[in-house]
């Protein structure tokens, strides 16, 4: 072999080598795409449908955040019942702590908000004050949450109690699936009043707030947080939750009306 045809072989052997180098360097097309982050499911109270967006939308992070929304009771039986469910933001402790006590819940259960509770009625409503609510003719009615499944028909029951008027009112109660059904009783004029949550009433132009809970007789209505074993992103429920104890999280929850933790 000649000189001249040497020096060729030996530039061809030296590119050869750095070509092959590069590409054992070079990531895999699998390896080239950043892995994406597991989605993250919440059952969230029908109470949060209004700000949980928000929420969502200024957490940010890499990743879905898929959201069912639910009276609490109910979504407390969808846990039980092996719904792959990572974070739960019920509307009441009882719930969340009856999830814990199965052992579905990981951590502890924490306080993201409050709330409070408010008589409505349609935009021509008749005075009326939670003190007053036995005094709602035979013909009309007063919605309120199913107690057994909706925190806020729960939370109702418990003032009509504290007041008194809780059996003097059986025959004129109608039962609400959720918080929204509650509303919707009162918007169509179909009742005379209806106890919800203040924040159901933000941007609401057809019904009035006749009255809002207050002294000994009001429960503290809270929005109670935990994460649960049966989802498939515990990280992310957790990391979630962690987050809506942030300030940034905590004024947007008060933007939409609800009271601190």
């Amino acid at each position: 072999m000649s000189a001249r045809s040497f020096t060729r072989g030996k530039g061809f052997l030296a590119a050869a080598a750095i070509a092959l180098a590069f590409t054992a360097c070079k990531p895999s097309a699998s390896e080239d795409a950043a892995a994406p982050m597991p989605e993250t499911t919440v059952a969230a109270a029908t109470s949060l449908r209004n700000v949980l967006p928000a929420l969502i939308a200024r957490y940010g992070v890499a990743g879905k955040i898929s959201v069912t929304y639910g009276a609490s009771g109910d979504l407390r039986k969808q846990v039980e019942g092996g719904a792959p469910i990572d974070l739960v933001l019920f509307a009441s402790r009882k719930p969340v702590e009856a999830l814990g006590e199965k052992g579905l819940t990981d951590g502890e259960a924490v306080r993201i908000a409050t709330n409070r509770l408010v008589l409505i009625g349609p935009a021509n409503a008749k005075p009326l004050t939670f003190k007053t609510l036995d005094t709602i003719p035979a013909g009309d009615h007063l919605a309120i949450g199913d107690p057994g499944a909706v925190p806020a028909g729960d939370y109702a029951k418990q003032a009509l109690q504290k007041l008194g008027s809780w059996d003097a009112l059986q025959d004129r109660i109608v039962f609400g699936g959720d918080v929204a059904g509650v509303l919707a009783y009162a918007r169509r004029g179909e009742v005379a009043g209806a106890i919800v949550y203040k924040t159901e009433t933000q941007g609401i132009a057809d019904i009035v707030v006749l009255d809002e809970a207050s002294d000994e007789y009001a429960p503290t209505a809270e929005v109670i947080g935990a994460a649960t074993r049966g989802g498939t992103s515990l990280a992310g429920g957790k990391a979630f939750l962690v987050w809506l104890a942030t300030p940034d999280a905590q004024k947007i929850l008060a933007d939409a009306g609800f009271g601190p933790r």
